[in-house]
């Protein structure tokens, strides 16, 4: 009888395990279904909202390093929704700097990269002003990421960080043109940074 007893008790434990089970793996997908619900959701807003930050969402068409004379200025990479270059937003666009720069410098190199390539707007002087007082100092291992978004906005982050923009709709692809336009004073770090990555391109300029 009492073996009989114990072989009942086992039974029913057994049974009450696989019930739970049943219970908990179902849990389990939803939590994975949740999770995939919420990536994607994350990377449609940043396709369209640039507010959003988006270089751990989306995946990263390019990279390539700048390298100036003997002195190497940052680390950019290239990011789309599709991970692939389509010649136009939206996008983001990385600089990892591997030198402190004053914001200073960082306007007066945008306004003679838009001078070789033969930009002109009435605006433009304004928007240079603009960035002077957007822009911080830049310290060794400071991210800046440009993104400019489908219908036209446009959006910089500091280090993980929303610091504004410039609201004309004019400025985001003028702005990223000089890296990504196939006028870029760049071209060989363009070609990096809409290409296949395979590792940092070395691009010296006299």
């Amino acid at each position: 009888m009492r073996s009989m007893s114990a072989l009942a008790c086992a039974l029913l434990s057994l049974l009450a395990t696989s019930v739970m089970s049943s219970d908990v793996m179902p849990q389990a997908d939803n939590v994975i279904a949740t999770e995939s619900v919420k990536a994607a959701d994350i990377a449609a807003m940043a396709a369209t909202d640039e507010s959003a930050l988006a270089v751990n969402v989306w995946p990263m068409v390019g990279q390539a390093k700048l390298k100036v004379l003997v002195w190497e200025v940052y680390d950019s990479a290239l990011f789309t929704p599709s991970g692939t270059w389509q010649g136009a937003a939206p996008y983001q666009l990385s600089l990892t700097y591997l030198r402190d720069i004053p914001a200073s410098k960082l306007v007066e190199e945008t306004e003679k990269a838009w001078r070789e390539q033969g930009r002109s707007h009435p605006r433009l002087n304004e928007w240079l002003a603009l960035l002077g007082d957007l822009w911080p100092d830049i310290t060794e291992g400071d991210k800046l990421v440009f993104g400019l978004n489908a219908s036209g906005g446009s959006a910089f982050w500091f280090n993980g960080s929303l610091i504004g923009g410039i609201d004309d709709r004019d400025f985001g692809p003028l702005f990223g043109g000089i890296w990504l336009a196939p006028d870029t004073p760049r071209p060989e770090l363009r070609a990096q940074l809409i290409g296949p990555a395979s590792k940092l391109a070395q691009n010296s300029r006299p």
